[in-house]
C-alpha cells in the first residue's frame, strides 16, 4: 500500500516540500517546529489526509527524505492516538517515553507537550477526538459529571485484546471512508464511528477514570437520588441548595450528601456545577460570536459571579470562556 492509498479521497497536500508539510499537519494538529536530522531535509516529500467526522478525525501524514525531529510549541488541547502505518515515532513527554510502531500505539492526552522522533519513510494516522466530546461520553458512561480531565495511560499496548480490536476497527473505518456508500458516507457531523471509537477507546485503554467504568454497573442508585439528579438535569440553573433538592429526594440533606458521594463520587454541589459548565461550554460553542455575550451565557445557567465562573470554566475546560465563545 502506498501512501497516496490511505484516505485518497480525503487529501489535502501531496508530495509537498517540508515547511509546506509542516504548516498543513499545523493547521489540523498542534503548532511545531520540524527539524531534519539530516542534510536530506531539503528532498524531503510529504503528503496529508483529513477525513472530519464531526467531534473525531482521522489525520494521515506520511513523509520520506530524513528522519524528522518534532517539537510541539503548544500543549495539545484534545486527545490524539497515534498510531504507525509504517516506520515508527519516538514520542517523549517529561519522562515518559513510548515507541509507536506496529504493536504500539501513542496517546497525547490535553495539557501534554511533547517532543517526537519520526523515523524516515514514516506514515502515522492521528485519531483526533475533541476533550470535550470524549469527556462528554465519558459523563454517559459513567451517569455523572467528569470533575478532572481523562488521563490516559500514554502507551498503547496493540498485542492486548481489547486494544487490538480497537486499532482494527480505525483500520476498518479507513476502509470504510474510500467506499462512497459506507457506513461514514453520512451527512456532516457525528457518524456511528465516532461513539462507537470513542466507547472502544475509554473502555479497552486505561485512564483515571477506568476503575469507576469497571464499578458502572453496581448497586443501582437510590429513587430519591435519582429524582434529585433528574431535577438538577431538567433545570440547572435554578435553585439547587442542597435542602431544595433534599426535599425532592424525600430524604434528609445529610443523606442526600452521603448519596451523592457514595454512588456519584462527588457533592452534590460539585455535581450541579459540573452540570452548568458542561451546559454553558455547549452553548458557548453553537452561538455566534457577537450575539451574546460571555456574561449572558453564564448568567443563563446560574452563574452571578464571572471571575469564578471563568476561574472554574478554565480549571474544567483548559480555556477561558470567551476562547470557546470566539472559536467560530
Amino acid at each position: 500500500m502506498t501512501s497516496e492509498d490511505v484516505l485518497q479521497r480525503y487529501d489535502v497536500l501531496e508530495s509537498a516540500g517540508l515547511e509546506e508539510f509542516r504548516a498543513t499537519v499545523a493547521r489540523f494538529l498542534t503548532p511545531h517546529r520540524l527539524v531534519p536530522t539530516g542534510h536530506e531535509g531539503a528532498h524531503l516529500r510529504g503528503h496529508v489526509a483529513v477525513a472530519p467526522l464531526g467531534p473525531l478525525s482521522l489525520v494521515y501524514g506520511s513523509h520520506s527524505g530524513t528522519e524528522l525531529d518534532v517539537a510541539l510549541t503548544e500543549q495539545v488541547d484534545y486527545y490524539d492516538v497515534n498510531l504507525s502505518w509504517e516506520g515508527h515515532n519516538r514520542i517523549t513527554c517529561g519522562a515518559d517515553e513510548v515507541i509507536v510502531d506496529s504493536e504500539t500505539a501513542g496517546i497525547i492526552s490535553p495539557r501534554m507537550q511533547v517532543t517526537m522522533r519520526l523515523s524516515d519513510s514514516y506514515r502515522q494516522l492521528h485519531v483526533r477526538i475533541e476533550r470535550y466530546a470524549l469527556e462528554r461520553h465519558l459523563e454517559e458512561l459513567l451517569g455523572r459529571p467528569v470533575v478532572a480531565p481523562i488521563r490516559f495511560h500514554q502507551t498503547m499496548d496493540l498485542r492486548a485484546p481489547a486494544a487490538a480490536t480497537w486499532a482494527r476497527s480505525v483500520r476498518l473505518l479507513v476502509d470504510d471512508l474510500e467506499t462512497p456508500d459506507g457506513l461514514a458516507a453520512q451527512p456532516a457531523g457525528e457518524t456511528p464511528w465516532t461513539s462507537f471509537l470513542m466507547t472502544g477507546l475509554l473502555l479497552s485503554q486505561p485512564h483515571n477514570y477506568t476503575e469507576q467504568l469497571t464499578q458502572r454497573r453496581a448497586a443501582p442508585r437510590p429513587g430519591g437520588l435519582r429524582r434529585a439528579m433528574d431535577l438538577i438535569e431538567e433545570a440547572p440553573e435554578g435553585d439547587l441548595s442542597v435542602e431544595r433538592l433534599a426535599l425532592a429526594a424525600g430524604t434528609s440533606p445529610r443523606s442526600l450528601q452521603r448519596q451523592f458521594r457514595e454512588y456519584v463520587g462527588v457533592a452534590p454541589r460539585e455535581y450541579v456545577l459540573q452540570v452548568r459548565l458542561a451546559r454553558a461550554h455547549d452553548n458557548l460553542r453553537i452561538v455566534r460570536p457577537g450575539t451574546v455575550t460571555v456574561a449572558d451565557v453564564a448568567l443563563r445557567w446560574g452563574f452571578s459571579h464571572m471571575p469564578r465562573f471563568a476561574a472554574a470554566y478554565r480549571r474544567r475546560y483548559g480555556e477561558l470562556p470567551s476562547v470557546t465563545l470566539n472559536a467560530l
